[in-house]
């Protein structure tokens, strides 16, 4: 008997271990692919890539400002460069100052600029400092109709007497140059003689004070030529950093405790990025202004970055994108500006920190229940252990299955610890579906047994794919489940990576991943719909003009671009520049609110001057529009177009305030698209040519740009 009980003992402790490590196995090969299956590292990605496009969105849009909108003053500073025709040695400098300002105040208001400047190295002046007038408007957004917004800064007295304009706090009758304040004008002001064309000299300054007293700002500054080509000093315009601080919202990034952007700038090429422009008590509490970033690569594609030598015990993100301030081969292009984001890795990456915490928790979970449900299979066995094991393995595990009673105690106690040990490992893995619901995380899985040719999935899978099931299910034919599954991923995103659209009614996004092993195919799909929504949304924002919901510049581009890789040759197509005439009068008659109305009728009109599917029509600045004509049989059906366009402006003529009924004036060049024979640009430059050509000739009509 005792012989008998310490074998029977043997073969009792022998199975217990033996199940016990195949659930253990199976638990942490489970919990094992579904870490390293790439859920985490996908969540960082996207975290990283959401938080590299916010950074390059505003990048674009800082950039957009500084080089189109802040620097748009060309048209004044050719009729300010006419006023100069005296010799400099007899200038009157105070009469040109004098008519001088008719071109700076409407400068400054069309740049929405904080103030602009004339500066002029005038070797007959005897006094102490250069002669200059310069303005500011402490609020560029509001604008007053008497001036009385405007401040003068340096400038005669007598002139701002004449303006009604107040004189600032900090006014001078010159300008006082010093070692803190003369980069500004000095720069390009000594680069003038390497080419005539101001605009290609252009230098915008570090922060600095024009005065110990005054306000930080930041400058764009040209060389001032004169009507004979002669260089008499610098032009340009101001930004108070507490203006720009404005385009710096931090909210964008995090909603609370955010760091926000600040701007760093690197001089001559150096890979060292020094912050010089900072916003925030929080930022500046952590950031130390007088000393380079100290960064570590995260990921290069995305330009990520860790911050070294912050104050914080957290650790801080950057996301860095250069701004693109000068062309290329022109004096200052070494001297680079970048837009940095912050955040702190809490935030950033708290949606991957979740989904590590889930997964290693489901994981204990799953072991412990797997180990508590082996311990029910501790029963004493005897003889027919053969075949009780060939009807164990002949049954699907993937089911509650019922083991045949061997009429023997201990196997059939043995039967009914295995049934109850499947039923369990089932249980648990739908605990660990129902782990996953709990914390609302979109995620849902499944696998499938090569061997058996079943299918196991967890809770949520066919919410997120969209099928109308529900619960856990094993689907009968493998081969059926992959079949519908390869119906569903019909649609792949379009500049994503594996990214699919489903649902008919409302458009959803899920993220598709799936890895093959020797047995076993497992997938896992992620609901990513309010991030693709996100993205587009930032995206539209990117390319179109706020206020007329046009194309601007850069996405006219990308368009026109895209329209070139795939278009017919036979058909005719055209390139036009419009041209607002009299947008100024309206404005300075009835206001800029019917100034808006004048431009945004303007749109609808040219919305309808051809057939939808052959306009493309863009916003290239306040008063500026290209259009592309296309998919015409000849030149002839583009001018019909054009002659019945402007026949409907003097038909619909627009009722003012005042009981006037004033049509839509707009001057146009048109440039014919033939061929290869120029890029985009030059196409752009010779319709600009022919709509000044029109302007000085014919305004309110169209002319033709016949380059071939």
């Amino acid at each position: 008997m005792s012989k008998f009980k310490y074998n029977s003992s043997s073969i009792v402790y022998r199975l217990t271990g033996m199940i016990l490590g195949i659930i253990l196995l199976q638990t942490i090969l489970f919990g094992t692919i579904l870490i390293q299956g790439g859920v985490i590292e996908e969540a960082k990605n996207s975290a990283y890539r959401l938080f590299h496009e916010k950074t390059a969105s505003r990048k674009d849009y800082i950039q957009r400002e500084m080089k189109n909108n802040w620097t748009n003053f060309d048209p004044y500073v050719t009729n300010i460069s006419k006023l100069l025709n005296g010799k400099p040695r007899s200038f009157d400098t105070n009469s040109f100052f004098n008519a001088a300002v008719s071109e700076l105040i409407p400068m400054l208001r069309t740049s929405q600029a904080t103030g602009v400047y004339i500066i002029l190295d005038d070797e007959s002046n005897n006094s102490k400092g250069l002669p200059a007038v310069y303005l500011r408007d402490y609020d560029p957004i509001m604008n007053s109709y008497s001036n009385d917004d405007i401040y003068m800064v340096y400038g005669p007295s007598d002139l701002a007497k004449s303006l009604k304009i107040p004189l600032d706090q900090i006014w001078r009758y010159n300008f006082e140059v010093t070692e803190a304040n003369s980069d500004f004008i000095k720069k390009p002001y000594d680069k003038a003689s390497m080419t005539s064309k101001a605009t290609l000299l252009g230098y915008w300054s570090r922060p600095f004070k024009l005065q110990p007293e005054d306000v930080s700002i930041i400058t764009y500054s040209i060389p001032l030529f004169d009507s004979a080509g002669i260089l008499r000093g610098t032009v340009g315009i101001e930004i108070t950093l507490s203006y720009l601080e404005k385009y710096f919202p931090a909210a964008e990034l995090q909603p609370r405790d955010s760091l926000g952007y600040l701007i760093a700038y690197s001089e001559d090429g150096e890979k060292q990025l020094s912050p010089i422009i900072m916003g925030g008590a929080l930022q500046k509490r952590m950031i130390d202004e007088a000393k380079p970033l100290s960064l570590k690569v995260v990921d290069a594609d995305k330009n990520i970055y860790l911050i070294n030598n912050h104050k914080g015990k957290e650790r801080l993100f950057a996301s860095v994108e250069k701004v693109g301030l000068y062309q290329y081969n022109t004096p200052f292009e070494k001297e680079q500006w970048y837009l940095v984001g912050i955040m702190r890795e809490d935030y950033l990456l708290n949606y991957a920190a979740h989904i590590k915490q889930i997964l290693w928790m489901s994981l204990c979970i799953a072991l412990l229940l797997g180990a508590v449900s082996a311990s029910f299979i501790s029963i004493q066995m005897s003889k027919p252990i053969v075949k009780l094991a060939h009807q164990v393995n002949d049954s699907n595990q993937l089911k509650t299955f019922k083991l045949n009673p061997t009429g023997f105690f201990e196997l059939d106690e043995l039967c009914l610890a295995i049934e109850l040990a499947n039923k369990r490992t089932l249980e648990s893995a739908s605990r660990l579906a129902k782990i996953v619901e709990l914390f609302g995380l979109p995620i849902g899985a499944y696998e499938i047994s090569n061997d058996t040719n079943t299918v196991f999935v967890t809770h949520n899978f066919y919410d997120i794919i969209g099928w109308n099931m529900e619960g856990i299910q094993t689907a009968p034919d493998a081969k059926a489940f992959e079949e519908r599954l390869k119906d569903s991923l019909l649609s792949p995103a379009a500049d994503e990576t594996d990214v699919y659209e489903i649902g008919s009614e409302v458009s959803r996004w899920i993220r598709f991943k799936k890895t093959e092993q020797e047995n076993t195919t497992i997938g896992v799909v992620l609901d990513v719909t309010d991030e693709i929504l996100e993205k587009r949304q930032i995206m539209r924002e990117r390319d179109h003009d706020p206020l007329t919901m046009l194309l601007n510049r850069k996405g006219f581009q990308r368009s026109y671009e895209a329209w070139t890789k795939n278009r017919p040759y036979e058909n005719k197509a055209a390139l036009i520049m419009f041209d607002l005439d009299n947008l100024k009068s309206i404005n300075d008659t009835y206001g800029h609110k019917w100034g808006d109305q004048y431009i945004i009728t303007a749109v609808e009109r040219l919305n309808h001057i051809a057939p939808a599917p052959n306009v493309l029509l863009g916003r290239r600045s306040g008063d500026e529009f290209v259009v592309l004509l296309h998919g015409f049989e000849s030149k002839d059906d583009i001018r019909n177009c054009l002659d019945n366009f402007y026949k409907k402006l003097q038909a619909e003529q627009i009722l003012f305030p005042d009981g006037k009924f004033i049509p839509v004036m707009i001057s146009a060049g048109v440039m014919w698209i033939e061929g290869e024979a120029f890029i985009y640009d030059e196409l752009l430059h010779f319709a600009d040519e022919a709509l000044y050509e029109a302007k000085r000739n014919r305004k309110g009509f169209y002319l033709e740009n016949n380059q071939v």
